[in-house]
C-alpha cells in the first residue's frame, strides 16, 4: 500500500491540467425586441451554491456543475426567463419584465451556513467561513456549531466519532462525494476521520428521503461534501494544527493548470503519540494515531464532454487500550487502508439545451484490522459502482425528466474471533474461538425515473421512483420518493416529502465499537435488508427586522421501519443482532423536530440559535423467548440538544471571533449493574476561536470544552477489563 501511495503522488506531479469555464451573456428583451445587457443576475447551477453573477455588459463566467445532468439557472428580481438559446459556444438567456417595482432597495450578505428557500428538496449549506468557525480536522469535527447532525464518541477507548440524524445513527444517512458513494461498508464507524476538513469547500445537508437519482440508501437524508475544485483553487494552500495535547496535523492542496486540462491534490498527514491518563483509569485518554490520506482530481473540460477522475486513498493506524504499566493488559489496535478510483463523466448536446446524460464508476479496495480486547475484527471490502443518468424535459421551461440505470457490487470478507484470554497477569492467550465468518456478495441493479415540474415559481415537484433488485432474497424493491415545495412568497418555503429507502447492513463493522464490551455475541442466520418510510414537513422564511437578515426554519420527520437490524444491548453479557421483523409485535419509529433562528444582531454580529427534540424507540426481545417483546427508547440518544453560535468580525474582517454553546440532554441508559440510573445527566460544551487574517495567512487560536465537562467512568470495571 505505501508503494501504491508514492506511485500515486508521482504520477499527480506529472499530469498536465487546466481550467475552462462556461461563460454567457444575460440580456433583457423589452417590449419593442430589443436586447440589452443585465447587470447583477444570479447564475448557478440548481440545488448547489456554484453560481456567479453577471458584469456590467451581462456576461457571465461559471464553473462547471459538481455532477451531471445538472441544469443551469437565472434569476433576477422582478425578471423571468423567457428564451434561451447557445449560440458560439455561449449560452445566452433572455429575460423579460415580471412586474413593476417603484423601487427595489437590495441589500446583500453571504452567510456562512443556510437553508434554501428555492430548491424543492429541503437542503442546509455549510460553507467554508462555517467550517472554519472551529478548527475542524476531519469530517466528524465539521458539525460543531450545526444543530441539524449530532457528533458523539463511539466509546471510552478508540476515540473514533459518529454521527446521528433525525434520532437515528449515522448509518441510516446516505453520505457522499459530489454525490458519489463516500461511506459505505466497511468505512460506516471510522469514515467520517478520513475526510480531512481543508479538503472540504462545503457541505449540503439534505433532510428527508431526498432524490431517487442520488440512490436508495437515504433512510434520514443525505450529507453531499463539494472539494475544493481546480479552476478555483489557490495554487498553493499550506494548514497546520496543533493542540495542548501534542496532537500535529498537516494539510496540503496544490493546483495545476495547463489547456483544457487541470488537477487539484490534497495531501494530509496527522499525529498523536502521547501516552495521557489524566483521570487515572490506567487507560489511555486518546489512542495514538498515525494517517497518510491523499485526493487526486484531474478534471478533463472540452466543448461537449466534460470529465473528472478522482484518485483516493488512507492509511491509518490506531493503538490505545491500557497503559504499558497495567498488570492485565487491554489492546486496541485499528488499521484501516483503503485505495479508490472513481470517474464523473458528462456528455453536453449544446444545440439541445436542458438535455444531456452523465456517467458516474467507483472502484473501492478497503481493508480493515481491529482488536479490542479479545475481539479481533477483520474486514475485506471489494466495491463497483455505476451510475449512468441522462436529463430531458417534455416542456422546457416547466418540467425536467431524469432517468437511469445504477448498478452496486459489493463484496463483503467479515471475520470475528474471540480470544479467551487469563484473568491474571499472565500476558498469553489460551485460545481462540471463530465467533463469525462471512463471505458475501451483494449485487444491486436498479432503475429510476424523476419528474420535476414547476407552475409558476409557486409550487415545485420531485415524483421520483426506483426498482432494485438485491441478489440474496430475489427480491425487486420499490423505492417512491415525493417532494413537494410551496412559495406562498419570495421569502417563505413550505415542504412536504415522504418516500422510502433500502439498506444491506454490514451490522458487524457499522457496530465495531460494541466490540470494546466483550460481551458474548448472538447473530441471526438470515438478516435482511433495513426497509423504512421517512416523512417530513418544513418552513423556511427569510425576513428582515430593522434592516438585518434574519432566518427562520422549522421542520418535523418521522422514520418507520419495516424492517431493521436490531442492535441489543439491553443484556450487559450479551450483544444480540437480529431482525426487527422477527419480534412479535414490532415497532421501530423515530420523531424528530428542530427549530433554527439565525439572525445579524448588529453590524457584522451573527447569532445562531437550534433546538432539536429526538423521540425514538425500538421493539426489543423481552425476555429469553420470544413470548414478548418490549417497546424502549433508544439508548444512548439525547432526547434534546440546544445550541447557540455567537460570531464577530470587526470593520476589516480581519479579526474573526466564535463561540458555540451545545446543551446535550439526558439519554436512557441500557441496564447495567454497575450503574445505579435509568438516564444520564445532562451537560454543556463550550467552544472558541479567535482567527487573525494577515495578507495570505490565517492564524488562529481556540480552546475546547471551556467548562472541563468529562464523563464519571467512561470505561467500567476498568481494573478488570477483560471482564
Amino acid at each position: 500500500m505505501k508503494n501504491i501511495i508514492i506511485l500515486l503522488i508521482v504520477v499527480c506531479f506529472n499530469i498536465e491540467t487546466t481550467a475552462q469555464n462556461i461563460t454567457g451573456k444575460v440580456l433583457e428583451k423589452t417590449s419593442d425586441n430589443r436586447v440589452a445587457p443585465i447587470i447583477g443576475a444570479n447564475v448557478y447551477w440548481e440545488n448547489t451554491t456554484v453560481g456567479t453573477v453577471t458584469d456590467k455588459d451581462g456576461v457571465y463566467s461559471i464553473e462547471e456543475a459538481p455532477s451531471f445532468p445538472a441544469t443551469l439557472l437565472v434569476s433576477f428580481i422582478g425578471y423571468e426567463v423567457s428564451e434561451k438559446e447557445v449560440l458560439d459556444g455561449e449560452y445566452i438567456f433572455y429575460l423579460e419584465s415580471s412586474l413593476e417595482l417603484d423601487e427595489v432597495d437590495i441589500k446583500g450578505k453571504q452567510n456562512s451556513s443556510r437553508f434554501s428557500t428555492i430548491g424543492t428538496l429541503n437542503v442546509q449549506t455549510l460553507n467554508t467561513q462555517e467550517l472554519e468557525k472551529a478548527a475542524c480536522c476531519n469530517l466528524s469535527e465539521s458539525f460543531e456549531t450545526n444543530a441539524t447532525v449530532d457528533v458523539s464518541y463511539n466509546d471510552g477507548v478508540s476515540g473514533v466519532k459518529k454521527i446521528k440524524m433525525l434520532g437515528l445513527d449515522g448509518v441510516y444517512t446516505q453520505i457522499t462525494q459530489e454525490n458519489m458513494p463516500l461511506i459505505r461498508g466497511l468505512s460506516s464507524s471510522f469514515g467520517l476521520h478520513y475526510t480531512p476538513g481543508p479538503y472540504i469547500e462545503s457541505i449540503h445537508i439534505i433532510k428527508g428521503v431526498g432524490s431517487v437519482v442520488n440512490g436508495f440508501e437515504s433512510f434520514t437524508g443525505q450529507i453531499n461534501l463539494e472539494y475544493f475544485k481546480p479552476n478555483c483553487s489557490d495554487y498553493i494552500y499550506y494548514n497546520i494544527y496543533g493542540n495542548a495535547e501534542g496532537k500535529i496535523e498537516n494539510n496540503l492542496r496544490l493546483v495545476k493548470r495547463n489547456g483544457k486540462w487541470k488537477s487539484n491534490l490534497f495531501l494530509h498527514h496527522s499525529y498523536y503519540g502521547a501516552d495521557i491518563d489524566n483521570n487515572d483509569d490506567l487507560f489511555l485518554d486518546m489512542p495514538n494515531t498515525n494517517q497518510f490520506n491523499i485526493l487526486n482530481r484531474w478534471k478533463y473540460e472540452g466543448e461537449k464532454i466534460g470529465a473528472q477522475f478522482f484518485v483516493r486513498g488512507f492509511i491509518e493506524e490506531r493503538e490505545g487500550g491500557t497503559i504499558d504499566s497495567v498488570a492485565i493488559p487491554y489492546e486496541v489496535e485499528i488499521n484501516n487502508r483503503l485505495i479508490e478510483f472513481s470517474s464523473k463523466t458528462g456528455f453536453r448536446m449544446p444545440k439541445k439545451p436542458g438535455k444531456s446524460v452523465g456517467i458516474q464508476t467507483s472502484f473501492r479496495l478497503h481493508e480493515m484490522y481491529t482488536q479490542y480486547g479479545a475481539n479481533i475484527y477483520e474486514g475485506l471490502q471489494k466495491s463497483a459502482y455505476l451510475n449512468i443518468m441522462g436529463q430531458t424535459f417534455f416542456t422546457e421551461k416547466k418540467d425536467k425528466l431524469y432517468y437511469g440505470l445504477s448498478f452496486y457490487a459489493d463484496n463483503f470478507n467479515n471475520d470475528l474471533e474471540k480470544l479467551y484470554l487469563p484473568t491474571g497477569p499472565v500476558a498469553i492467550t489460551l485460545y481462540s474461538e471463530e465467533v463469525y465468518h462471512e463471505n458475501r456478495t451483494d449485487i444491486i441493479p436498479g432503475i429510476y425515473s424523476e419528474y420535476n415540474y414547476k407552475w409558476d415559481e409557486l409550487i415545485s415537484l420531485n415524483l421520483g421512483m426506483r426498482a432494485d433488485y438485491y441478489n440474496k432474497t430475489d427480491k425487486i424493491y420499490a423505492i417512491p420518493r415525493i417532494n413537494i415545495k410551496y412559495n406562498p412568497n419570495e421569502s417563505t418555503a413550505i415542504r412536504i416529502s415522504g418516500g422510502r429507502a433500502l439498506r444491506i447492513s454490514n451490522f458487524l463493522s457499522d457496530n465495531i465499537f460494541l466490540l470494546a464490551s466483550n460481551r458474548n455475541i448472538s447473530i441471526d442466520t438470515n438478516l435482511l435488508p433495513e426497509i423504512a418510510w421517512n416523512y417530513g414537513i418544513n418552513l423556511t422564511h427569510c425576513f428582515y427586522l430593522n434592516d438585518r437578515e434574519g432566518t427562520f426554519n422549522i421542520d418535523f420527520y418521522r422514520t418507520d421501519f419495516e424492517n431493521q437490524i436490531v442492535v441489543d444491548i439491553e443484556d450487559q453479557g450479551i450483544l444480540t443482532f437480529t431482525n426487527l421483523s422477527d419480534i412479535p409485535n414490532y415497532s421501530s419509529f423515530s420523531n424528530a423536530i428542530q427549530f433554527d433562528l439565525s439572525y445579524e444582531l448588529f453590524n457584522r454580529f451573527d447569532v445562531k440559535l437550534a433546538y432539536k427534540i429526538n423521540n425514538s424507540k425500538t421493539s426489543y426481545l423481552g425476555g429469553p423467548t420470544y413470548d414478548f417483546s418490549s417497546l424502549l427508547e433508544t439508548p444512548l440518544l439525547p432526547k434534546d440538544r440546544a445550541l447557540i453560535n455567537l460570531a464577530y468580525s470587526n470593520r476589516d474582517a480581519d479579526w474573526l471571533f466564535d463561540a458555540t454553546w451545545n446543551y446535550i440532554g439526558k439519554s436512557r441508559i441500557p441496564m447495567h449493574e454497575l450503574i445505579d440510573a435509568e438516564y444520564s445527566d445532562s451537560f454543556s460544551l463550550i467552544n472558541c476561536q479567535v482567527t487573525k487574517k494577515v495578507n495570505n495567512f490565517d492564524f488562529y487560536i481556540g480552546a475546547e470544552n471551556l467548562l472541563s465537562y468529562t464523563q464519571e467512568n467512561p470505561i467500567l470495571d476498568y481494573d478488570n477489563p477483560n471482564s
